[in-house]
């Protein structure tokens, strides 16, 4: 039986482009609503929500995502996905199947469609 999600207080909104940074923040706002990540910060305000920016910069994006979950006590990740496969990506896995699999808490992936 799936166990309902309670309402996060703590979410971490992955942004690797800007193309997906409003999409994402939006859909961050009405699944949880708190604290979203930099590029979202206007999507933020005008829901009335506090932000705070935080950019990170590291080898593996999958392991620093995931050490911030844990850090900061994450309730929600929400994550974009690109459809796209790099030769790195088929041999070794991509970033959003690494957190999903590892993550302490709720992840949400925004999928745009294929163009």
């Amino acid at each position: 039986m799936a166990q309902q999600m309670r309402k996060p207080k703590r979410i971490l909104v992955g942004l690797k482009t800007l193309e997906n940074a409003v999409e994402l923040t939006t859909l961050a706002c009405r699944l949880g609503l708190q604290k979203i990540l930099r590029a979202g910060e206007r999507v933020a305000r005008r829901s009335h929500l506090k932000a705070r920016t935080l950019v990170l910069r590291a080898h593996s994006a999958s392991y620093a995502l995931l050490d911030e979950l844990k850090e900061k006590k994450s309730d929600l990740a929400v994550l974009g996905y690109h459809h796209g496969r790099t030769l790195g990506e088929i041999v070794f896995g991509t970033t959003a199947k690494h957190v999903a699999e590892h993550s302490p808490c709720y992840v949400v992936f925004g999928i745009p469609p294929r163009k």
